[in-house]
């Protein structure tokens, strides 16, 4: 028992840290429904309303819609109200924040309960262990991932049935979005359960078999996890239609508190990394459960929380999943190539690999909630271009250098945690020194991925969709081909500088094209 202690310690903490960072953006919720929420809901006499506006990843439309719209209508026009709810091109960095912070909050839950498997397992398992869970959770997590289309398109059907009033509706369509949820989850399970070994070893390569057994134990328990993992972020979207920041924040503290101390103690005791994924899958369902309660007390009428959809039920949503599915499955192709590269480098690279992606999924999404940021903003920042035929540069230069400033924040503290916090992850020091090196293409990596988050969602809310499509096929394509020809990178920090160039091309790709979109007339109001 005594030589588990050492290494409690320190995962302890570095569980510790992640809390702190994520409770403390919840602490601006009461902030986000006060002012802003009231402020929308109650306008004053003489100040009419933007349209509403759209809802985020709407690959209908991106931006205000007559057909497609949100009911999170956070702005009206004129300047500052009374209320305090601010004019859409005289946006403040507070107001920002106390937007992008509740969705942080929301989006770093799923990265920070890998960090913490990542964190216990490098710690009190050894390095074999440690490189085991990189197949692993690219599996689990990749495949889950690609299915988050799910919750996305369930966001824009609840929430233009409450925008018109339909709560019926809402209730029906998430319901039949759960349905969907679960039953790909459970497809997923059974994927898993059933050519997981072949799965793994392809994911791992030759060189890192010996990893295959371990990743095949931790997988094996958290793809039951599965549809508990997809019916949550469904009802999670759909609070949020509803402007319920709670209770999504709740079932986010849940599941980390449960994972956090249900982690720590089964890996400790047991010294297997099975522990791991017992308390990220128990965690998984207690989340959903309370998320399930929490929307059984809030319905209106008598229909059931799970409802199998009818076709033309399908067919409406598939209309609204099928891109947001492919832009997924481009990015999936990315990390996943890059990973099946490292995996020929043998365990010692796999293990720091896993440490590396965790913690980039860690701060992924900084860049994420600014871009969403973005397409909740911009859509009304446009239609007051639109009435008064002037541009709004000062507001777009705001959201434009948020993402910039969140992005390097998060790259200084993302290239420090792999190096200077090294021994919270793993006792090998070869694996030690590798995280050190690779580091600062992390840092790299996170930057260029803020930039290109904020401004591809300057580019939804423009409703430039053919260009990100042709650009996603394009940048994607080409890094794949690269990943698997003869000139693919043959150590660590050359994968590494290969997802850093994807993210970079992105970033400026979507810059140029939003700063030539925006520097085009804007048409007068009719």
């Amino acid at each position: 028992m005594r030589t588990h202690t050492m290494a409690f310690t320190p995962s302890v903490a570095a569980a510790a840290a992640a809390l702190v960072m994520i409770l403390m953006p919840s602490m601006s919720v009461s902030l986000l429904v006060s002012p802003l929420g009231r402020a929308a809901s109650q306008p004053r006499p003489g100040h009419r309303r933007t349209a509403p506006i759209a809802a985020a990843s709407n690959p209908d439309g991106f931006g205000v819609s007559e057909r497609t719209s949100v009911a999170l209508q956070i702005m009206v026009p004129g300047g500052e109200n009374g209320d305090g709810a601010p004019s859409p091109t005289s946006l403040r960095p507070g107001t920002l924040l106390r937007f992008v912070a509740p969705t942080l909050a929301l989006w770093i839950a799923p990265p920070v309960m890998s960090l913490i498997d990542t964190s216990v397992v490098g710690r009190i398992c050894g390095a074999t262990e440690l490189a085991a869970l990189s197949p692993a959770c690219t599996l689990i997590d990749g495949s889950a991932y690609l299915f988050f289309f799910i919750a996305t398109a369930a966001t824009n059907l609840v929430a233009s049935a409450r925008a018109a009033g339909d709560v019926r509706g809402a209730e029906r369509t998430t319901a039949e979005a759960t349905f969907l949820a679960i039953s790909f989850g459970v497809a997923l399970t059974a994927v898993t359960l059933a050519f997981g070994r072949s799965l793994l070893s392809a994911i791992a390569g030759a060189s890192s078999l010996a990893v295959v057994p371990a990743a095949l134990r931790y997988s094996s328990v958290r793809a039951l996890g599965q549809p508990a993992v997809l019916a949550a972020s469904v009802a999670r979207a759909a609070a949020l239609t509803d402007k319920d920041t709670r209770g999504p924040l709740i079932s986010v503290a849940i599941a980390f508190v449960l994972n956090a101390i249900g982690t720590v103690w089964l890996v400790h005791r047991t010294g297997s990394i099975v522990g791991a994924a017992v308390g990220t899958t128990v965690a998984d369902y207690a989340a959903m459960i309370y998320l399930f309660a929490r929307m059984a007390r809030k319905k209106t009428g008598a229909l059931p929380l799970v409802v199998v959809p009818t076709l033309p039920a399908l067919r409406r949503f598939a209309k609204y999943a099928a891109p947001i599915f492919f832009t997924l499955l481009g990015k999936s192709v990315v990390y996943n190539g890059v990973g099946l590269s490292v995996g020929r480098l043998g365990p010692t690279a796999l293990a720091a690999h896993q440490v590396l992606l965790r913690s980039f999924f860690f701060w992924t999404p900084v860049g994420d909630s600014v871009g969403m940021t973005s397409q909740v903003f911009l859509p009304g920042i446009l239609e007051e271009e639109r009435k008064t035929g002037r541009p709004a540069t000062g507001a777009k230069k705001l959201l434009y250098g948020l993402g910039v400033v969140a992005g390097g924040l998060a790259a200084l503290l993302a290239g420090w945690l792999p190096s200077g916090g090294s021994f919270l992850f793993t006792k090998d020091a070869v694996v030690a020194a590798a995280l050190k090196q690779t580091a600062p293409v992390l840092a790299v990596s996170v930057l260029w991925h803020a930039i290109a988050l904020t401004t591809e969602g300057m580019l939804l809310a423009l409703q430039d969709l053919k260009f990100l499509s042709v650009s996603y096929v394009v940048t994607t394509v080409a890094t794949a081909a690269f990943l698997l020809s003869p000139y693919r990178p043959a150590t660590l920090g050359a994968a590494w500088w290969i997802l850093a160039l994807f993210q970079g091309s992105r970033a400026i790709q979507f810059s140029l094209r939003a700063v030539w979109i925006s520097g085009r007339p804007v048409k007068d109001a009719p």
